[in-house]
C-alpha cells in the first residue's frame, strides 16, 4: 500500500477542481498528531503553506488536539458522522489500506467494513481481494 491512490483518486482531482474553480487556496482539517511527517511539516512550516507546494494550504487545526476537537464538538454542539459511532476513529477512503499492515490483522479496518458496510465490504474483495493477499492483508 501507498500513498499512490491517494494522490491519483483524490488529491490531483480536488486540485484540477480547485484550479477549475479559480480556488488558491486550500482548507485542510488535519491534526499535527496524526503522523510523524504531518506534525514535521507543521513544525517547518505552521499552519499557513503559500507558494512553496503544488497548491497554498491553510490548516487551521494543526495545534488542536483530540480533547480540543471533543470539547469544540460539545461546547457548540457540531453534528458528527454516524461512522464514529460505529467505532471508526477517522473518516477518509473507506478501501484506503494506507498503514493497515501496523493494525491488529483481526480487527483491522476491513475487518470493521466486513461488520458495518458488508455491501461495500463485498466489491472491495470481489475487486481487490486478490491484492490484498497479494499483500499479505488480513480481510
Amino acid at each position: 500500500m501507498s500513498d499512490k491512490c491517494c494522490e491519483k483518486l483524490k488529491k490531483e482531482p480536488l486540485r484540477r477542481k480547485a484550479k477549475e474553480l479559480g480556488m488558491e487556496c486550500v482548507i485542510l482539517g488535519i491534526l499535527a498528531s496524526e503522523s510523524y511527517q504531518r506534525e514535521k511539516d507543521w513544525l517547518e512550516n505552521g499552519c499557513n503553506v503559500f507558494f512553496k507546494f503544488k497548491d497554498n494550504q491553510c490548516k487551521p487545526l494543526s495545534f488542536w488536539t483530540e480533547g480540543d476537537i471533543l470539547e469544540y464538538i460539545e461546547k457548540y454542539n457540531v453534528k458528527v458522522s454516524d461512522l464514529y459511532n460505529m467505532g471508526y476513529k477517522r473518516n477518509g477512503c473507506m478501501y484506503c489500506g494506507f498503514g493497515v499492515h501496523l493494525e491488529d490483522p483481526e480487527s483491522n479496518r476491513y475487518k470493521k467494513l466486513k461488520e458495518t458496510h458488508p455491501i461495500q465490504y463485498s466489491y472491495f474483495i470481489s475487486n481487490f481481494g486478490g491484492l490484498m493477499i497479494e499483500c499479505d492483508v488480513a480481510v
